[in-house]
């Protein structure tokens, strides 16, 4: 494996940091209406209707207890069912075919609104949408595809820009990384703005920081011949950590564990993606840094409750980012003291730049304009 380099030198440059945090100041008043605007409308107690109707998931590949969007979509249902007249139900997956099935069983159910999980579900998703064009249909991690389809999708890349700054400001090798599951833009979004993070704490700062894994401009990087793979994952680590890696970012499921697993025999740093994988994985928080989150949960209540209030709409997507907290970064847990004051709020003052688009993570703009 020869992972992408991206190394260079640069003076100290704070004076930038705080101009921005001043011009966040200046800008935060204007920019409220914006940020309240983007939010999941909040059904107001006179709009939620009576009548019951039935609520079916069909889960990821590996069941009810798989802990990624699974776990999490089952989380946001039964909220919903704790505050709307509803029944709820569930269909497993062990396999792609399952999906199909798994749809057909909740139609036959009477399911008012079905609610489908990953990429690998859109075709199965699309096809009976198109067939029951009655029944409401929301899928997570994927565009809509009908127009009694409404999509949940997740715009990563900010809050991996803010994962990968901190990354920069906990290494202590001066060497952070990243590999993916797959060359796909579901991917490397995540890898991007976490490059572009790492990249400004290093011109923020002054220092030499090695960011290897993934070129933004080549689009060439680091992937896993079987995304499903934990002993790929954990040779992958072991590969980078024996470049000094430090930190690894991790932008995979369950193959990420086996990187989480030799960031624990090396004592190195771990962030995981699409859960608080210190939660998740209790058996990898003592590497855990922190995880960049979709909160698909809270994703998919608002799903429910629009149907409830009668504001569900096919067709479009919901879009979850910074502005309205459908994605997060977690919190550093055993790190809490390690990571401390300062670069807590670095790391929070990026946050509320990106907000205000003082910065813009999907952008290779911090780098030279005659870079390759």
């Amino acid at each position: 494996m020869t992972p992408v380099i991206m190394e260079a030198t640069m003076s100290k440059n704070m004076m930038l940091f705080f101009i921005a945090g001043l011009a966040l100041l200046l800008l935060a008043g204007c920019t409220q209406s914006q940020a309240s605007s983007s939010s999941p409308p909040t059904q107001t107690p006179e709009a939620i209707s009576t009548e019951s109707f039935n609520v079916g998931l069909v889960t990821a590949m590996g069941g009810i207890e798989e802990k990624f969007f699974t776990r999490l979509a089952w989380k946001g249902i039964q909220k919903a069912g704790n505050l709307f007249p509803i029944e709820t139900s569930y269909q497993e997956s062990v396999s792609e075919e399952d999906f199909a099935r798994g749809i057909d069983a909740l139609v036959d159910q009477g399911a008012d609104l079905i609610i489908t999980l990953g990429a690998e579900a859109a075709d199965a998703t699309g096809a009976a949408a198109k067939a029951n064009p009655d029944v409401k249909f929301a899928i997570v991690d994927a565009p809509s595809n009908a127009p009694n389809v409404r999509g949940i999708r997740f715009d990563v890349v900010g809050v991996s820009y803010m994962a990968g700054y901190l990354a920069g400001g906990m290494s202590n090798t001066g060497v952070v990384c990243t590999y993916g599951a797959a060359n796909t833009p579901a991917v490397t979004d995540f890898m991007t703005g976490f490059v572009h993070g790492a990249d400004y704490y290093r011109r923020q700062n002054g220092v030499d920081l090695a960011i290897l894994g993934w070129d933004v401009y080549t689009k060439e990087g680091v992937f896993l011949q079987d995304a499903t793979s934990e002993d790929e994952g954990y040779q992958m680590a072991q590969d980078f950590f024996a470049q000094d890696c430090d930190i690894i970012f991790a932008v995979a499921r369950d193959a990420a564990k086996g990187s989480a697993r030799a960031a624990q025999e090396r004592n190195r740093m771990f962030i995981g993606v699409i859960v608080d994988w210190y939660e998740a994985f209790p058996e990898y928080g003592n590497v855990v840094l922190t995880s960049v989150m979709k909160n698909t949960d809270q994703a998919v209540f608002d799903t429910v409750a629009a149907v409830a209030g009668g504001s569900f709409r096919g067709g479009e997507d919901y879009l979850g980012d910074l502005n309205n907290n459908g994605v997060a970064l977690a919190p550093y847990h055993r790190f809490e003291s390690a990571v401390g004051q300062g670069l807590k709020a670095e790391v929070n003052q990026v946050r509320d730049n990106i907000l205000v688009g003082l910065l813009r993570p999907s952008e290779p703009w911090i780098y030279e304009k005659n870079a390759p």
